[in-house]
């Protein structure tokens, strides 16, 4: 069961001025109310009630996901969302009934009226958001639990970007400058776990930043695993509003990269596109584009375990 709180919405408020109460008539016929009465009977108005409500109650009966405005009911109560409606036209998607389906306002001014706490409160967060706006306060609440690419990092941390993250709890990561479009050679150190990788225009600003990630693979399969992952660096407090529209221009803009690792029998490469920039990980990283290097393959006498591992990068 989940535990909301109840407010007027500016509708429903709008619409209650719009009808005149039975105490607004004695009011103005006797005009014996005492201002104490008033004062009692517009704190009533304005309190907030909190109710117990089961949590299916706000979800769409079709696809489970919460209610959003516009919704819709069947002739036998079902309440679907609008991209739910969508889908079937006019029919309800949850019994299949062919009759019209019409607007539920009653449930549009419940959801306008509802404030539900964060999910992240066991972590500090004291927010009550709106039902509809949960999600996007979720998404980008300082408290919610961050983790971290590199193993052996004690997540999950919270309150800052993974960059941050990187850069306060990591001092121990490198930072490479790269030129567009050329292969730049990289010696990774032994027990070198990451690198940063940095883009950079002709004025010298960083145009992306890019984690490039070691992992060290045990048994069955003995070898190291390298991915990328391209950061998003949050703009400074004091920065200028267009170079914060050059910043989300350039985050926005897409980019190939090229890992190789040449050793015994030839060499592996890896091709791919960089995902959007991430923030922050709101879940453990799980890589989908990957390059392994299996340990025969890693000459025994130059490459051995703690020894360097050289490869080439290239971004464009």
């Amino acid at each position: 069961m989940a535990h909301v709180a109840l407010t007027e919405s500016p509708l429903m408020a709008r619409e209650k001025r719009c009808v005149p109460r039975a105490s607004d008539k004695q009011q103005s016929s006797s005009g014996k109310k005492t201002k104490e009465d008033g004062e009692t009977a517009a704190a009533h108005d304005k309190r907030a009630l909190t109710v117990t409500v089961d949590p299916a109650v706000l979800e769409c009966d079709a696809c489970f996901g919460p209610l959003a405005p516009p919704l819709y009911q069947c002739t036998r109560g079902h309440i679907t969302c609008a991209t739910c409606m969508e889908e079937t036209g006019q029919g309800c998607l949850w019994c299949r009934s062919t009759e019209a389906t019409m607007r539920c306002r009653v449930m549009e001014h419940f959801l306008a009226a509802v404030s539900v706490p964060c999910s992240f409160t066991h972590l500090g967060c004291a927010a009550m958001v709106p039902y509809g706006d949960r999600e996007a306060h979720e998404a980008t609440c300082v408290h919610a639990p961050c983790y971290c690419p590199i193993r052996g990092c004690s997540s999950p941390y919270s309150g800052v970007s993974l960059l941050d993250h990187l850069r306060h709890n990591h001092p121990e990561i490198r930072r490479t400058c790269v030129d567009r479009g050329s292969l730049s050679a990289i010696m990774m150190r032994g027990g070198e776990l990451a690198r940063l990788l940095c883009l950079a225009d002709d004025k010298d600003r960083a145009v992306a930043v890019f984690l490039l990630v070691v992992d060290q693979c045990e048994a069955p399969a003995t070898g190291r695993s390298l991915w990328m992952v391209r950061l998003k660096a949050e703009p400074p407090a004091d920065v200028k509003e267009e170079e914060e529209d050059e910043s989300e221009a350039s985050s926005k803009e897409e980019f190939r990269y090229k890992i190789m690792v040449s050793g015994n029998g030839g060499v592996l490469s890896l091709v791919g596109e960089t995902v959007p920039p991430v923030g922050r990980l709101t879940a453990p990283y799980r890589p989908t584009t990957f390059l392994f290097v299996p340990g025969a393959m890693l000459d025994s006498h130059r490459h051995h375990e703690g020894s360097s591992l050289l490869l080439f990068a290239e971004l464009n």
